[in-house]
């Protein structure tokens, strides 16, 4: 069984006392997956979120080629959590998420996240301030490398490399 002290040294739990942890860990639920497992589809609804306590997935968007393969764009781990987007938009996942090896997880279920606003509007507020912070993370991570990567093509493309043009751009 996955202890107190060990949620707590996660920021998704951060901020939230023992009773508050100690309530929480008794509404989640572990589930375990084998190596090769799609835990989320991208496209599919998801009703809960994932708090990874062993192993690591892996994050594969569809890419807009036309045989449509899945690519990795980022790699979780022990104590990283994902879920969270649909958790708080309620919308299909925007990713697949593929156990690399064998994953274990605690998962709180949308209908659990209410129960916890219902007990503890302060703990409820929490959580999601978690979850938003750690969204923003992940946006800034994400804004980071699309950054990194225009500069490399901006500067390919001025060094008369052959990057593709982009949106509106002229190829000849």
């Amino acid at each position: 069984m996955i202890g107190l002290r060990f949620l707590q040294s996660h920021s998704l739990f951060g901020g939230l006392t023992d009773e508050e942890t100690h309530k929480i860990r008794g509404m989640l639920q572990e589930e375990h997956f084998p190596a090769g497992t799609d835990i989320c589809i991208e496209g599919r609804p998801n009703d809960r979120l994932y708090f990874i306590c062993k192993g690591t997935v892996e994050i594969l968007k569809t890419s807009d080629s036309p045989d449509r393969e899945c690519e990795p764009i980022a790699e979780l781990g022990v104590g990283d959590a994902f879920g969270e987007m649909e958790f708080i938009d309620i919308q299909p996942c925007v990713a697949t998420v593929r156990a690399k090896n064998e994953v274990s997880a605690l998962t709180l279920a949308n209908r659990r996240l209410y129960e916890i606003y219902k007990w503890n509007v302060k703990t409820y507020a929490i959580l999601v301030m978690n979850m938003a912070r750690e969204i923003s993370r992940r946006l800034r991570k994400m804004d980071a490398a699309v950054a990194t990567s225009l500069h490399a093509r901006n500067n390919e493309s001025a060094a008369g490399g052959t990057a593709p043009a982009g949106k509106g751009e002229s190829a000849s």
